[in-house]
């Protein structure tokens, strides 16, 4: 598939800049559009102190001082989003640009789950930065859980992103069957993928489905290696194991296991691996 637009949805933080780089990375890695979308809620309506800030007055100060620390954050944000665009050669624009990197810095009122999950549903991918403890948050749950889009979830100081050698997890799963197809244009870009199941989660069904795997992957000119691992009490730290110790670029997972959709592959939580990962994961 030809992404035509990513949509990276920014919160707050003070490595902002640092999370804007690594989006970037990506966009310039598709050579595409990408969005970055900040949100943020009117301060009037969120303080409402007038019932105890004596005659107002303190309060138009108070909301004023806010507006203001917030014009003056969002034109700190650009002003590097321009500085890291400069050093990729990407073109700012509102709209793509045919054969052309190209991004987009907006920032939208509202509230973050609100105008995340909206904006989400008009995209072609979805990047996203895991949050500082890997839990999943109300933001990354609007924009990525409930778009039906596809995402590449990176690590929060993302600093290259060349997807040339690919861990594929493999569990048989409807969304990570999906995951897998979805994943499939970047995967014959890859000099290699490795295939990854554990027979804790296929059982004696491990081997075939790793056969029929090939045979899928065959069909599209994959050549890939296969291997059935051992999995661990700690969720999540199977899959972060092989990802490390084979130097992959990119890990492709389902982002939906047997406990619903904070669930990911190896039959655990997906915040132990998202927490320590400091590799972009397909979901």
């Amino acid at each position: 598939m030809q992404y035509k637009k990513i949509l990276f949805p920014i919160a707050a933080g003070e490595d902002v800049v640092p999370r804007i780089y690594g989006a970037l990375k990506v966009a310039k890695w598709f050579n595409t559009h990408m969005q970055i979308l900040s949100a943020q809620l009117d301060p009037s309506s969120v303080y409402n102190m007038k019932m105890t800030l004596r005659g107002g007055v303190l309060y138009e100060e108070f909301l004023k001082n806010a507006k203001d620390d917030l014009e003056e954050a969002n034109a700190k944000n650009y002003a590097e989003f321009e500085k890291i665009c400069k050093e990729f050669d990407i073109s700012i624009s509102d709209k793509p640009i045919d054969g052309k990197a190209s991004a987009s810095f907006k920032v939208k009122e509202g509230k973050r789950s609100i105008v995340f999950e909206d904006e989400a549903k008009f995209c072609d991918l979805i990047v996203a930065s895991v949050s500082m403890t890997g839990k999943i948050t109300g933001s990354f749950e609007a924009a990525v859980m409930k778009s039906g889009k596809d995402c590449i979830v990176i690590p929060r100081n993302l600093t290259e992103f060349n997807p040339q050698n690919i861990l594929v997890s493999w569990a048989a799963t409807p969304s990570n069957s999906r995951a897998l197809t979805s994943s499939l244009p970047i995967l014959k870009q890859a000099k290699s993928v490795h295939c990854i199941t554990a027979r804790a989660a296929l059982g004696e069904n491990a081997e075939h489905s790793l056969n029929m795997l090939k045979e899928y992957f065959e069909l599209h000119d994959i050549n890939a290696t296969y291997e059935i691992i051992n999995t661990s009490s700690i969720p999540g730290e199977a899959l972060l194991k092989e990802a490390k110790n084979g130097n992959f670029d990119l890990v492709v997972a389902g982002r939906q296991g047997e406990n619903g959709l904070r669930e990911m592959f190896l039959g655990g939580t997906s915040r132990f691996f998202l927490e320590h990962t400091d590799i972009p994961v397909f979901l």
